[in-house]
């Protein structure tokens, strides 16, 4: 008899192994995508900044002064440097009719001599000119001409000066030259433009265009003709400069009585009275000053920087900055309280067996003070209307929220609110008040997006 045979499916076996690579390489996965789609919380330190709306304004100068002209043609010698201050009936110049006292003065033991001390003055000058030149001012190379020149005369003019009684007893020339007193005092220059009658009245955008403007150098050994302009003077220490602004500029400075502003070329600053008007649709800002027009007594334009808005504290991104909701507590309902003696405030509930009032120690941090009233965390009660209970046994009502501006702290791994008191903003960056109570200090971590950040979770 022959014996039956049964087969036995055979037992499949599990591979562990592959399980667990199966469980982690889907974690791994998971873990992959969340880090992907989640806002990530970038860091910003905290630093020291200061800021101001620096505007850099070619304001056009406008001085009370006069050009004086010659009574009749000749050869001018002038007895003054230029920047010098003369008083009334100051020799200025001589008008010699026919140049003899020229041709004596230049000739034998009389002739023009150059010491040590004006070639060192020429010398400064020129060197001066090679450390300041720049490719991008090549106008400057002008003004060099200019002044070379002025040196020149005035070396000439000194010799001239010191000869001239003699000459002129001697050869009796005194008929020829005509000597021509200041009339009024004030300061000397040699220089016009055709804008001296320039008034606020008068003046218009186009005084303001550097293609149409043309100074002249009036020092001259040349025959001038009758009526030429000879000298300006400029009557006293009071002065003006004219900006040409745009709408936006005249809004914000409309209300300004007073303004620091800073000579770009010295970086002298000083604060002056500011007034702005209006002529058509052209906008301008009047800066009244009394000091420094011996600098600019030969220019018409001067640039400066009118400074407004300033402000220096820390520095952070304007998209640091958040909002958030805090209830206001009376300072007298805060108290020390628990194992640690914190601060914190009197939470006052119910018993549910007696039913009787039972007061609860809440520690709480205090964001913000003023004179009367302590700023705390709006997350703390879930709704408004609990009350609390001083140590005289006053009760108070918690009421409605206040918003605080601030941003969130990164310092310990997780975001914490701390207010910010904002001094300066625009559309990038803030600068905020330092060493405030609750706030921020230097080298601080904040959340450089505040609306990333959720407050108390660990960003790590």
């Amino acid at each position: 008899m022959a014996e039956k045979v049964t087969k036995f499916r055979k037992r499949k076996n599990v591979n562990i192994g592959v399980i667990v690579f199966l469980i982690i390489f889907i974690y791994v996965i998971c873990v992959v995508y969340i880090y992907l789609t989640k806002d990530h919380l970038s860091i910003y330190e905290v630093r020291e900044g200061f800021t101001a709306d620096n505007n850099v304004f070619n304001g056009l100068i406008l001085r009370n002064e006069e050009v004086v002209y010659s009574g009749a043609a000749g050869y001018i010698n002038y007895y003054h440097r230029d920047g010098d201050r003369v008083a009334k009936n100051t020799t200025i110049f001589t008008l010699d009719k026919n140049k003899k006292s020229y041709d004596l003065i230049g000739n034998g033991e009389n002739a023009l001599t150059i010491s040590s001390d004006n070639t060192m003055e020429v010398k400064k000058e020129i060197m001066n000119f090679h450390n300041d030149f720049s490719n991008s001012n090549f106008s400057t190379v002008y003004d060099l001409k200019y002044e070379l020149d002025n040196m020149v005369l005035e070396i000439a003019n000194d010799n001239f000066i010191n000869n001239l009684h003699n000459i002129m007893s001697e050869n009796g020339t005194s008929n020829s030259i005509k000597v021509n007193h200041s009339k009024i005092s004030g300061v000397i220059s040699y220089t016009i433009d055709n804008m001296e009658d320039i008034t606020t009245d008068s003046i218009t955008a186009e005084n303001f265009n550097p293609e149409t403007y043309n100074k002249t150098q009036l020092r001259t050994m040349e025959l001038v003709e009758k009526n030429s302009p000879i000298y300006r003077i400029i009557k006293n220490n009071n002065w003006n400069i004219i900006l040409l602004l745009d709408e936006n500029q005249y809004k914000k400075l409309q209300e300004k009585e007073n303004i620091k502003i800073t000579f770009t070329d010295t970086e002298i600053s000083t604060t002056v009275p500011i007034s702005t008007f209006q002529k058509g649709a052209d906008y301008f800002a009047k800066l009244s000053l009394t000091k420094y027009l011996d600098r600019y007594i030969s220019d018409r334009f001067v640039s400066i920087e009118l400074e407004t808005n300033s402000a220096k504290g820390l520095k952070i991104p304007a998209s640091a900055i958040v909002k958030k909701d805090f209830y206001t507590i009376p300072l007298e309902f805060f108290t020390l309280g628990g194992d640690s003696g914190s601060t914190g405030i009197m939470k006052e509930s119910y018993n549910k067996d007696s039913g009787e009032a039972e007061y609860v120690f809440v520690p709480t941090d205090i964001y913000y003070k003023t004179e009367t009233l302590g700023y705390i965390d709006g997350r703390l009660f879930e709704n408004p209307g609990v009350y609390i209970r001083s140590e005289s046994g006053e009760r108070y009502q918690v009421g409605p929220k206040e918003a605080l501006e601030g941003v969130f702290n990164v310092n310990k791994g997780y975001a914490t609110f701390r207010r910010v008191e904002i001094l300066y903003k625009n559309e990038e960056y803030c600068i905020i008040k330092d060493n405030t109570e609750y706030g921020l200090s230097v080298y601080d971590h904040i959340a450089l997006d505040g609306k990333t950040a959720v407050e108390q979770a660990i960003i790590y």
